[in-house]
């Protein structure tokens, strides 16, 4: 009796930690810097397939934060800056960094 009271209370921690693990399981966003502060994306997508990625500019503007970004690839990125001047910019995935809360 003591066995099957210790195996069934086993089973339920385990599965309420496997559950609290899969629940906490969070997308990463990932961030461009960029050289000044930018008023507007023009265009955001993967370098070798062209298909787009949803991204925002973040707060302050120097950065370009981007959702759902595949890991391990270049991305292409077309910014007008606060100035006027628009600058097309090729990142490789070393310069591509976690967003850190």
């Amino acid at each position: 009796m003591r066995k099957i009271f210790l195996i069934v209370l086993l089973l339920i921690c385990f599965g309420r930690i496997h559950a609290q693990d899969s629940t906490a399981v969070k997308k990463q966003d990932y961030q461009i810097f960029l050289p000044h502060p930018a008023k507007e994306i023009k265009y955001l997508m993967y370098e070798k397939d062209f298909l787009p990625i949803q991204g925002v500019l973040s707060e302050d503007r120097k950065s370009v934060i981007m959702k759902e970004y595949k890991t391990g690839t270049k991305v292409r990125v077309k910014v007008e800056y606060e100035d006027g001047t628009v600058e097309e910019i090729i990142k490789s995935p070393c310069f591509i960094d976690p967003v850190i809360l």
